[in-house]
């Protein structure tokens, strides 16, 4: 299903690429007899992974969830993550009818390159910002341990890309948990980084949550399958099965930040497990 539509929001899956990433990185002390048995690992113990963006229609204006890691990687990062070429964050906008000058809004779940290195691009006269009317959504203390190369994980950012993005004048820093516009709002989850937030949308009597890093495959529901790289794993832990029990409580949608199969997801319980199971093409109009 490559689109929901929720009363007046329509929310459109933007694929903006596919690596690999070692699988022992991806489940931290989870033994590899154990996570491989869910996401197969290659030769060089690599799985399969996407980064799965959100195109958001509402009132004729367009927000876009991350943007994957961009086009400007290095032949270094292209083999050693083996990124596929052929998906590009701009191609996938454009093919659902939406050009970068459309986008109004970009909410960044954290600013790790594998979410943010699309904010900018390679033009003729330099680096710029890749949505030139949007303004970029940025949580102040997320943006501050990025600049300062606070967290053990700053080789996962770009300070220097940031610093671009922060001469453009489009950034807009929150603190907390935020409503942007009627029925999109962020909720700071902590664990992968101090002030990594997720996303709510909320509209037509349903609720699409966009968990980001928290949890960020189906194998990762399970709540002691949590990522070496995260900075905080307790608070995953914690933060993870908290947002789970509300999840299916409340029968909210599930959208995959790095799963690489289907993008949409409901949570239901099975011997006392939370557990993904499909969504009904005709549960949503």
């Amino acid at each position: 299903m490559h689109k929901l539509h929720l009363g007046e929001i329509e929310i459109i899956h933007i694929k903006a690429g596919r690596f690999r990433l070692d699988g022992g990185a991806m489940f931290g002390v989870i033994p590899k007899p154990l996570w491989e048995k869910q996401a197969p690992a290659d030769a060089l113990n690599r799985i399969e992974m996407a980064c799965n963006c959100l195109l958001i229609r509402a009132r004729n204006e367009y927000t876009l969830i991350d943007t994957g890691p961009g086009d400007r990687l290095s032949a270094k990062e292209q083999d050693f993550f083996d990124f596929d070429p052929q998906i590009r964050l701009v191609n996938s906008l454009k093919a659902v009818g939406c050009s970068p000058e459309q986008i109004t809004r970009v909410v960044l779940t954290h600013l790790h390159f594998d979410h943010a290195g699309g904010a900018l691009c390679q033009s003729a006269k330099g680096i710029k910002p890749t949505f030139p009317r949007a303004s970029y959504v940025i949580q102040q203390g997320e943006w501050d341990d990025a600049i300062a190369g606070r967290s053990t994980m700053r080789a996962s950012y770009r300070p220097d890309d940031l610093k671009i993005l922060q001469a453009s004048g489009q950034i807009h820093f929150i603190r907390g948990d935020v409503e942007l516009e009627s029925g999109i709002s962020t909720f700071v989850t902590g664990g992968h980084t101090e002030h990594h937030q997720g996303i709510l949308i909320r509209a037509g009597g349903h609720t699409v949550a966009y968990p980001a890093d928290l949890i960020p495959t189906r194998p990762h529901l399970r709540p002691f399958w949590n990522m070496a790289y995260d900075m905080f794993p307790h608070q995953t832990l914690m933060r993870k099965i908290d947002f789970m029990r509300q999840a299916r409580e409340q029968n909210w949608i599930i959208a995959w930040n790095h799963d690489p199969g289907e993008l949409w997801s409901k949570l239901q319980l099975d011997n006392g497990n939370f557990i993904a199971t499909a969504l009904d093409s005709g549960e949503v109009s």
